[in-house]
Order: structure tokens, then C-alpha cells, then sequence
């Protein structure tokens, strides 16, 4: 005999279980609190509701197929309560976390309104509508129950996050439709098995497949669309938080003054925040998309604050190393260089050292009209972007990073090996060191220091930055010639200095030096960049729990280079991994070799 719990044992908990399993990389603090606080809510307004149902006799549950009961409802059914919510939260999490938050965001008022109120008006209709057809004994009471529960509920969060639903219609919809299939093959099978039984006087007695009533179709449906878009609001409040820092200062803690900035920004209306703030944001994605194919992929393996932060900081990066590199005219290049001083000397002119940070946003007196004459829009866009995380980055990456643009405007050749590694230190390992730092800041842990030796991570970034870009030193050779007249291989590895240096930055013919050549210049330089990535990569261990395995993942994706320059029979111009590859390479280093870094 198949009971209720039996349902709960060998259907809901087993599916919770490997959803659990395949939302591991991405379950943080946040969506965990999420997820509860969706469930609690859930487990109080439908409790009164279902009792209200089993009371006028709307459904039945046999004695002996039952643990036991409370009130009117069984015990089983208050799990389902959770359970139901657990499941579809998770499943939902797959299907829409891969957006960038603000990129959801409606700035146009009047289809804003519209999409607010149509929807709204319609949804109090079915409110009085089904408060009016509920009328115990009659076959239209199944049906009023569940328009008048829904109804009000879905109007209080369509008011806040209707629009950024629409955005994400397709994954939403995807979340809501899939378990919902399921849920009703369980619902169907544990009506034939008469665990549960619906009163066919309560009911319209029309079905939507065998056994399975259009009502209990449609409950699960709306539950389900109520789940989802519980889940979008408290992702849309999260967007607008972790998008406008300065009006929405306070980071996530599970604290009453979290929960209510929570609704404030629940009740935002997107069109009257500043658009100009998601504008830039959209321009520093676009950058990204085109500069690195392998950052953006990894990119969405964090949470979305560490993401969008990560993106904003990497464009910055990306946008002043082209401002060097692709001015031709030297004096302008120095110019810009000066501009790119003066800025970061403005961001960090109240610094105390050189790694202090803030914890609050605050508003920078920044002189915009003198960038703005000098500066392209995205350039801007990169620039003001990077004002508005500032205050909890610290003043002495940025300065490494300006002394490794200095060092390509004077052109200077790397003569060793510590050359080499500094160089990588000042344009690489610096911004490792401040990747840490956005992953301290925006994880869900309101404890800026994480860490117990937070000097160890901070050097152990820097080696990691080092490694990683070593190997795009070993794989741009060529590039690095024929594009802009530089190289990077140490002067020390080559067999005659002098000519070498003269075939790649004067004539820029990297080829005619010949594929062995090119290939030992850059195996070299590999297993260079091997040692240095051995030695850092267990520091992965001090960072955040949540960021570990996307840490991991997005260093094995950009080293997955490595195998596709040695596998290369030639020297490649510019190796590269397929879409699918660096899938894989993400997955494995996601879900197994993270394993020994987050146990």
C-alpha cells in the first residue's frame, strides 16, 4: 500500500536531493535565505487555506494512508507545504541565474506602468471572482479557493517584480513548467492510488488527462508561479541593491535592517533610478564579450554581485591596457596615460595606505568634464563604472597596473625571468589581488575579514594573476609581434638577442623565426607559469566557501590554453577553446576536483 509519506520518500525528497546536487556550486548564504524565507511564507499563508479547503470537504485523505493529523490537514501536507517550495526553488535557480540582474531592469515608464497595473487589475477580478464562486458543496468551489488565495499575493509581488519577470520570461517559464509536468504526474498517480481524493461535487469534473482534474492542474501551476516569482522578487531587490550601492548601502546580512532595505528596493521602480548606472554597466559586457571569450564564460559561474563586480573591474582593465596598446600616436598615448593616473589618484586620494578600503559607499567629487573631452563613451562608461565599486578596492593594484602600462609606452624588454614575473605582476597580478577583494566584499558573508591570514591570499592572488598571465604571454607571441611590436619572451631564452628582438618589434615577421622556435620560447614560459600556479592554488582554500569552485573553475578554463598550444603540431597564432570545451573543463572543475577545496 502506497501512503502519503511514501510519496514524500520515493518522489519530492529523492528530486530535492539531486537538484541539491547539481545546485551545489551556486547554493550560497543568500539563496539559502532565499529559499527559507520563501518556504516559511509559503508553510503560513497556505496552512489556514488548505484547512479551510479539507474542512468544507473540498478534498479527503484516508486514515490509514496518513501519519497523522493537524488540525484538518495531515502532517504530509504541511511537509508538501516546504517540500513543493524547496523543489521548484531549486529548479528555478538553474533556469534563471545566468542574467546579469540589472540587465533586467525596465527603464521606460510608460510600458513600466502598463506592465504593472494591466495584470494587476485583472488578477483583483479574479480576487472577487473567486471569493464570490466559493460556495462550500458547489462544483465551483475548488476553483474559488484557489483564485481568491492566489490572486491577492501574486498582486503584491507582480507590484515590485512583474516587470523584471516579463524580462526573463522564457527561463521563468521554463521554471514554472517543468515541475509543474512532474508534480502533476505525482498528483495524478497518488489520485489513482487514493491517497488523496478531490470531491467531485467541490469540482468542475472537467480533466486534463486521465485522473487528473483541471483544478489540481491549474493549483499546481499557480503554486508554482507564485514560487518563481517569490524567487524573482528577492532577486530583483538583490539586482537593484547590488547595482545602486550608494542608495542602497547596506551588504547582505540576515539582520531586520537587511530585510527592509530588501523591500524598499522590492518596491523600486526601476525607471526612476538613474539609468545612466546599468548603461555603463551594459557597455563594460560588451567590452568582455569581445576582449575575452573565457572570462565571459567563467563570468557566470558567481553568484551575480561577485559577477558584476568582476565584470566592471575587468573592463576597466581591459578598456586602459587598448588605450595604450591601440594609439599609435605616442604623445597621445602618454596623455592618456596621465588621464588614467589622474583618475586613479582622485578615486584613492583619501586613503590612509596602500590597502585601505572602505566598508560603505560613498559619493567621489570626481571632475567628469575633464575625462569626458578626452575619453571615448565607452571609456567613460568604463571609467564612471569603476567609481562606483571604488571604495572598497585598495589604491596599490591600480598603481602596479599603471607601472605595467608605463612599462609597455617606454617599450622595455624583459631580460629575465624576474622580469617576466614582475611584468605579470604589475598587469595580471595586481588584478588577481583585486578580484580578491571583490569576492570578500560581495559574498554573503557580512564579515569583510573572511580569511585568518588574509596576507597569504592577497600573495598567493598576485601568483595566480602571474600564472595566468604567463600563459597569455606564451600563446600571443605572435600577436603580440604583428599587432603591436612588442615582445614579452625573456631575452635571456633566445640564441641571438639582438636579431630576434629586431624580426619581432621592428619587422614583426614572428614566423620567420619557425615553429620549434616559437614552441620552446613558449613551453618555457609554461612551465613557468605551471610553477607559479602550483603554488598558489591551494590558497583557494582561504577564499570564501561560495567562490571556491567558480574560483577554480575560471582558472582551469583560462589554463585550458595551455593544452591547446602544446597539442597544436605547430605553433598556433592565437590558441583558443571551443565553447563546449571550456563547458566541460568548467563542469569538471565545478563539481569534482572543487571537491578537495570546499570539503
Amino acid at each position: 500500500m502506497t501512503t502519503y509519506i511514501d510519496i514524500h520518500l520515493f518522489y519530492i525528497i529523492p528530486v530535492i536531493g539531486v537538484l541539491s546536487l547539481i545546485t551545489r556550486p551556486f547554493l550560497n548564504r543568500s539563496e539559502i535565505f532565499k529559499i527559507s524565507f520563501i518556504s516559511i511564507i509559503a508553510f503560513v499563508y497556505t496552512t489556514p487555506w488548505d484547512n479551510y479547503i479539507i474542512y468544507n470537504k473540498g478534498w479527503s485523505y484516508p486514515s490509514e494512508k496518513v501519519l497523522g493529523v493537524f488540525g484538518y490537514v495531515p502532517i504530509e501536507e504541511y511537509i508538501f507545504f516546504v517540500t513543493q517550495t524547496v523543489l521548484t526553488s531549486l529548479w528555478a535557480l538553474l533556469c534563471v541565474r545566468w542574467s546579469t540582474p540589472c540587465l533586467n531592469f525596465n527603464y521606460d515608464k510608460h510600458s513600466y506602468q502598463l506592465i504593472r497595473w494591466i495584470p494587476m487589475a485583472f488578477l483583483a477580478i479574479a480576487t472577487v471572482v473567486g471569493y464570490i464562486i466559493t460556495i462550500p458543496g458547489q462544483s465551483t468551489f475548488y476553483l474559488g479557493c484557489i483564485l481568491w488565495w492566489v490572486s491577492p499575493v501574486v498582486m503584491f509581488m507582480w507590484y515590485g517584480a512583474g516587470n523584471f519577470f516579463v524580462k526573463k520570461i522564457i527561463p521563468c517559464s521554463f521554471a514554472i513548467l517543468v515541475p509543474t509536468l512532474y508534480l502533476c504526474w505525482v498528483d495524478q498517480f497518488a489520485l489513482k492510488e487514493n491517497i488523496w481524493h478531490i470531491n467531485e461535487k467541490t469540482m468542475l469534473n472537467i480533466f486534463v488527462a486521465e485522473d487528473l482534474p483541471f483544478e489540481e492542474a491549474f493549483f499546481f501551476f499557480i503554486s508554482n508561479v507564485i514560487i518563481v516569482l517569490a524567487g524573482t522578487c528577492y532577486d530583483k531587490s538583490r539586482g537593484i541593491i547590488e547595482t545602486y550601492t550608494l542608495e542602497f548601502p547596506q551588504r547582505f546580512s540576515i539582520s531586520w535592517t537587511y530585510i527592509r532595505q530588501m523591500f524598499w528596493a522590492f518596491a523600486t521602480s526601476e525607471y526612476n533610478m538613474p539609468q545612466i548606472v546599468t548603461g555603463d554597466i551594459k557597455e563594460s559586457i560588451e567590452i568582455i564579450k569581445v576582449a575575452s571569450k573565457s572570462f565571459t564564460t567563467a563570468s557566470f559561474l558567481f553568484q551575480a554581485g561577485i559577477r558584476l563586480d568582476l565584470i566592471i573591474l575587468y573592463s576597466f582593465c581591459r578598456v586602459t591596457d587598448d588605450m595604450i596598446d591601440n594609439e599609435l600616436d605616442i604623445e597621445k598615448k602618454k596623455r592618456k596615460f596621465e588621464l588614467t593616473k589622474n583618475f586613479i589618484n582622485e578615486l584613492f586620494y583619501d586613503r590612509k595606505s596602500d590597502y585601505d578600503v572602505g566598508t560603505k559607499p560613498k559619493k567621489l567629487n570626481i571632475d567628469w568634464k575633464k575625462y569626458e573631452s578626452e575619453l571615448t563613451d565607452v571609456e567613460m562608461s568604463s571609467f564612471r563604472s569603476l567609481s562606483r565599486i571604488a571604495f572598497y578596492l585598495p589604491r596599490k593594484p591600480f598603481e602596479e597596473l599603471l607601472a605595467g602600462y608605463e612599462w609597455d609606452i617606454e617599450g622595455r624588454l624583459v631580460r629575465n625571468e624576474d622580469d617576466l614575473l614582475l611584468y605579470s605582476t604589475y598587469v595580471a597580478g595586481s588584478v588577481g589581488a583585486l578580484c580578491v577583494y571583490v569576492m570578500m566584499y560581495r559574498c554573503d558573508n557580512n564579515n569583510f575579514e573572511l580569511v585568518e591570514n588574509y596576507d597569504y591570499v592577497i600573495e598567493k592572488a598576485y601568483q595566480m594573476g602571474q600564472a595566468l598571465q604567463l600563459v597569455n604571454i606564451a600563446r600571443d607571441i605572435v600577436t603580440d609581434s604583428e599587432t603591436l611590436g612588442r615582445c614579452y619572451i625573456p631575452t635571456e631564452y633566445m640564441d641571438d638577442e639582438d636579431e630576434e628582438i629586431k624580426i619581432l618589434c621592428q619587422e614583426k615577421k614572428p614566423r620567420s623565426l619557425g615553429d620549434k622556435k616559437l614552441k620552446k620560447y613558449s613551453t618555457r614560459i609554461i612551465h613557468l607559469a605551471n610553477k607559479q600556479q602550483l603554488e598558489s592554488v591551494d590558497a583557494i582554500k582561504c577564499l570564501p566557501r561560495e567562490t571556491r569552485g567558480s574560483v577554480l573553475a575560471t582558472t582551469d578554463i583560462y589554463r585550458g590554453l595551455v593544452s591547446a598550444i602544446q597539442s597544436s603540431p605547430t605553433y598556433p597564432t592565437r590558441a583558443s577553446l571551443s565553447k563546449w570545451n571550456k563547458i566541460v573543463i568548467g563542469i569538471y572543475s565545478l563539481y569534482i576536483k572543487s571537491i578537495q577545496y570546499v570539503v
